[in-house]
């Protein structure tokens, strides 16, 4: 070859975009099961049959969570064996009409990069009395409030909300390392729209993207700190790029008081935005190169340009696919088909016997639960509801208001156990 067509051609190879490492793979739901493809497409394995997942997410070693019925979170090998099946400290059974405190979720489940904790969203609705206004007033009335956080559990069972604490605000979890958060969107006005949380630790206030200040969620940061990812908009049409232009751990405050005469200084500059009806997800590539995202016509991925080029949709991988989630662990070699998943060994709390005893109080009844184990139990008096958690002593109270001279009933429900205690006031 010659020496004019050899540099030819060493030009037009560095025209080619580079394409994310082989051995990556991206895991997904279609149809309820998990599938796991690389991201190219050229090779896809369906790894669950059962139909009954919503939402995956995979560690470095490949380990993966997903959200099943009953509020419970299974943890899959990359054949599909459930290895531990169990539910949350917020995993308090369907929604009740009425004023009940009531929680919702596990949602969105995100595993540790060491596959050994899972991250997952909730939502909190209260019902509280306030002066002049209780359930004993005519007619009865309460305060509602909602609130919004995050939870952690350990992958192998079970675990209280105390061992990790209450991460409260921002949602969209995503693991920095095996003991820090990324959180999006703070459900809340007067503050940034991404914060970093280290477990047990304080809230760490990072990015507010100030083009249109309409909030950004579901952002996500490149391993190597340099690229990030987020949706935008009033009803999340749009896809934003950015790039870091500081570190990001302890990056200065953005002072969002009125008419303040700080100079606030960006964290990201954007490099691009996608337009689109509406985003659903997204997931950053390993390499920070690439990333996939989520519509409702299935699973997108694309690559990101260099020094903040802008960028283009990318392709269709997976039509009809949700909760799109990029790893480094390979795909499997595909079987002839899923194999049939076993039945999942319960990972939940180990209830002894479960007592509960009434006493009565100054303006009603009190209610103690003896489970032996921590959770979440629920009591019921009439139409009225309460729940609690459970905590390592393994006993609870709750109090009802209740006039005297009436005869009660009370029911408590634990771990899919339910028992009842009468009592005269």
């Amino acid at each position: 070859m010659s020496r004019l067509k050899l540099l030819a051609a060493l030009a037009a190879l560095t025209l080619i975009p580079a394409t994310p490492a082989a051995a990556d793979s991206i895991a997904y739901v279609k149809g309820g099961n998990v599938f796991l493809t690389t991201p190219d497409g050229a090779r896809t394995v369906q790894v669950t049959s059962s139909g009954i997942y919503s939402s995956v997410s995979q560690a470095d070693d490949g380990t993966m969570i997903a959200l099943a019925p009953g509020e419970r979170l299974h943890k899959l090998s990359r054949d599909g064996t459930v290895l531990a099946d169990f539910l949350t400290p917020i995993s308090d059974g369907a929604p009740q009409s009425g004023p009940i405190n009531k929680f919702h979720g596990p949602f969105n489940p995100q595993i540790s990069p060491d596959g050994t904790k899972v991250a997952y969203e909730y939502f909190n609705d209260s019902y509280e009395d306030a002066p002049g206004c209780s359930e004993t007033t005519v007619p009865p009335c309460f305060v509602y409030r909602q609130s919004q956080g995050v939870l952690v559990s350990d992958t192998t069972g079970y675990t209280g909300y105390e061992r990790y604490g209450l991460m409260t605000g921002w949602i969209w979890p995503i693991w920095m390392d095996n003991e820090t958060l990324l959180r999006s969107d703070p459900g809340a006005i007067m503050a940034d729209d991404a914060a970093f949380t280290k477990l047990g630790g304080p809230v760490d206030p990072w990015f507010w993207d100030s083009n249109q200040g309409l909030g950004v969620i579901a952002m996500e940061l490149s391993r190597d700190l340099k690229t990030a990812i987020g949706i935008a908009g009033f009803y999340d049409e749009k896809l934003r790029v950015y790039r870091t232009t500081m570190h990001p751990y302890g990056a200065p405050d953005w002072d969002h008081t009125p008419f303040t005469t700080k100079e606030n200084v960006p964290t990201l500059e954007q490099c691009y935005e996608l337009p689109g009806g509406k985003f659903v997800s997204t997931s950053m590539a390993p390499s920070g190169k690439a990333f996939a995202y989520g519509t409702a016509d299935g699973v997108y991925v694309t690559t990101i340009p260099d020094n903040c080029a802008p960028g283009g949709p990318g392709t269709l991988l997976a039509a009809g696919a949700k909760s799109p989630d990029w790893g480094p662990a390979d795909v499997p070699t595909p079987a002839a088909g899923p194999s049939p998943q076993p039945t999942p060994q319960t990972a939940g709390p180990a209830v002894s016997k479960l007592k509960l005893k009434l006493a009565r109080r100054k303006g009603g009844v009190r209610a103690t639960l003896t489970t032996g184990a921590p959770g979440r139990a629920t009591f019921k008096l009439g139409a009225k509801r309460k729940t609690a958690e459970v905590g390592r002593s393994g006993k609870v109270s709750v109090t009802f208001k209740v006039r005297k001279g009436k005869r009660v009933t009370v029911k408590a429900t634990f771990a899919g156990r339910t028992v009842s205690a009468k009592l005269k006031v």
